[in-house]
């Protein structure tokens, strides 16, 4: 979790060591956005008070072949990656 101004962020964050298999935010299908959406509403209950605004974000991280032959790692943030209705 984190917080952008008054915003409560819920960031899921998946990590590839390739893209073989597509990029890492494309593990974050409908099942584990049920999952994280049902863990959110938990710890907001749990958490009492008044509700914030609440959104979910995705952090990838995926590696890739550097030029050297190392293994480069390149990081994207979806922001509002989804919405639970």
């Amino acid at each position: 979790m984190a917080w952008q101004g008054e915003t409560l962020c819920f960031v899921e964050v998946k990590a590839r060591a390739a893209t073989t298999y597509g990029p890492a935010s494309a593990a974050v299908n409908w099942e584990k956005r049920r999952r994280l959406g049902r863990a959110a509403a938990m710890y907001l209950a749990l958490r009492g008070g008044e509700t914030p605004a609440c959104r979910f974000d995705v952090l990838s991280v995926e590696g890739h072949a550097g030029r050297d032959g190392e293994r480069e790692w390149r990081f994207g943030l979806i922001v509002d990656a989804f919405r639970l209705e």
